[in-house]
């Protein structure tokens, strides 16, 4: 066959493996994969074609030619749809809201892995970004325009998941050395408005979608058009109305993602920080959220933006670029190095006025963890959320005014929280002596905590006399632990016994 064939051949084929519309709308009933039965033998049987076409004839069908230049766009843009619509993600199919297409996608690992090579490589790189590719773009967002309107995109919900992971492509995080693609204003509405459509709508898992397109807008590279447009305003409006259904946890990060992109964004530049803003209305439900939820994964979520939230006044916050690998795991626990890095980082100067209108809600929320801790299952055991908040008294700097006149309601809920702590991890442990075989989920998970001694140690030898200022004992205390830290747990009990009964 010569080249034209080959070409229209190509087209051909690439255009049977496009997801075809729904003839029932996807609030009618959720997709099955049974639906697409005919669909995926169709795809399965054509994509190794297309594959074996690209491979034989790749400069052909992928290449530009000044002379020919519309030519192959029609196969380019299908092919890329196409690999949009089949590329299925690693944190997709977990149940977490992140499964949309699996019932559509072909089912043989051999494709797939072909597939996330391709989307993966430079083959859609060079699609999108190399010359021609403008003519691909216009062709794609001409499709997208008219499958994505506000009647019709029910139909498409293939073409919603593709456009939200090519948008994610191009305009999200890009590789160094690459001058990535700029954002338009047109593009940016049109996104906006995707977006928009996606989170209004009932299913959690399509408005995981439209906040991944928030997310994509509010990046650091795309604040300048931000500010211009006032688009970040928008995004956060529509984001902030999602605060009370946050019932799974890929939709939860997500939207304190988009959040804290919005408030990182807006705080930037300002200099003046004694007035209430959006930041203290935003720390209100982040901790409202933190004191009402139980499960462990979702309260990872809130105490990691509790943190990144608290250290908005630091350059190059150690936590953000670790967010996803070694800052804080699925049990909340906090890791030591990060733990230090944050500790060396505030003495240096820190100066969040604001944190010191958030300290007493942060206090007040130490007698619940403590309880919440306390019981024989696994998850029992791993509930550290209270010496995280104590972390992040220790490592917080709080100057005097902040504290005086000194509460008793916030004294009793630091005394009583530290007491009884380590009274039921001394349990815990005494029942771990016992047995042959096993430890306790709790001291094991604690080890793996910032070390809990240490942080009350630290807490109890620099921060009592700010906290305590008319109960010395704290201080002495603190003096008596640090003078003989191999026997602190039974100095700790009396000391905070006797001076639980003094502030009562």
């Amino acid at each position: 066959m010569d080249a034209a064939t080959q070409l229209e051949r190509a087209t051909q084929l690439i255009r049977c493996c496009k997801v075809p519309r729904l003839i029932n709308s996807i609030e009618e009933g959720p997709l099955e994969r049974a639906t697409f039965e005919s669909f995926l033998h169709v795809l399965d049987a054509t994509l190794p074609l297309v594959f074996d076409l690209l491979a034989e004839h790749g400069t052909l069908l992928t290449g530009y030619d000044e002379y020919n230049e519309d030519d192959n766009v029609p196969f380019k843009a299908e092919l890329v749809l196409v690999m949009a619509e089949q590329y299925s993600e690693e944190n997709e199919g977990n149940g977490d809201g992140g499964g949309i297409g699996e019932e559509y996608r072909t089912g043989k690992p051999s494709l797939r892995k072909r597939i996330a090579q391709f989307f993966q490589g430079h083959e859609l790189d060079h699609l999108l970004t190399d010359k021609g590719s403008d003519r691909v773009w216009r062709h794609l967002y001409e499709h997208y325009r008219r499958v994505l309107s506000a009647s019709v995109w029910k139909y498409y919900p293939a073409d919603v998941a593709g456009f939200v992971r090519l948008v994610e492509l191009m305009y999200g995080p890009y590789p160094l050395g690459i001058t990535p693609p700029e954002l338009d204003d047109g593009t940016a509405a049109y996104i906006l408005s995707v977006g928009i459509t996606l989170v209004e709508f009932f299913e959690p898992a399509y408005q995981l979608l439209g906040l991944r397109l928030f997310c994509v807008l509010l990046a650091p590279r795309h604040r300048p058009i931000m500010r211009r447009t006032n688009i970040h305003r928008v995004v956060y409006s529509n984001a902030k109305k999602l605060t009370n259904k946050c019932n799974q946890e890929l939709f939860l990060e997500a939207l304190w993602k988009c959040i804290y992109l919005y408030v990182e964004l807006e705080e930037a530049d300002r200099k003046e920080f004694t007035q209430w803003n959006t930041v203290d209305d935003i720390m209100e439900i982040l901790l409202n959220a933190l004191t009402f939820q139980s499960k462990l994964s979702m309260s990872a979520i809130y105490l990691l933006y509790l943190l990144k939230l608290l250290a908005l006044d630091l350059p190059d916050y150690i936590i953000d670029g670790l967010d996803e690998i070694q800052s804080i795991d699925r049990k909340c626990h906090l890791y030591e190095p990060v733990c230090e890095q944050l500790r060396q980082d505030c003495l240096g100067g820190f100066r969040n006025r604001r944190y010191y209108r958030w300290l007493h809600q942060i206090i007040g929320l130490l007698p619940h963890e403590a309880v919440k801790c306390q019981g024989a299952s696994r998850d029992n055991g791993r509930y550290c959320h209270g010496v995280n908040l104590l972390f992040i008294l220790v490592t917080f700097p709080v100057e005097p005014e902040a504290l005086r006149p000194a509460h008793v309601g916030m004294q009793t809920s630091l005394v009583e929280f530290i007491n009884v702590f380590k009274q039921y991890e001394q349990q815990q442990s005494s029942l771990a002596a016992k047995r042959s075989s096993a430890t306790s989920d709790f001291v094991y998970n604690t080890k793996a905590l910032v070390s809990i001694s240490k942080t009350m140690l630290v807490f109890l030898t620099n921060l009592a006399p700010h906290y305590f200022p008319e109960h010395p004992a704290m201080a002495e205390l603190g003096q008596q632990l640090a003078n003989d830290y191999a026997d602190c747990d039974s100095i700790m009990y009396n000391c905070m016994q006797s001076l639980i009964e003094k502030l009562r």
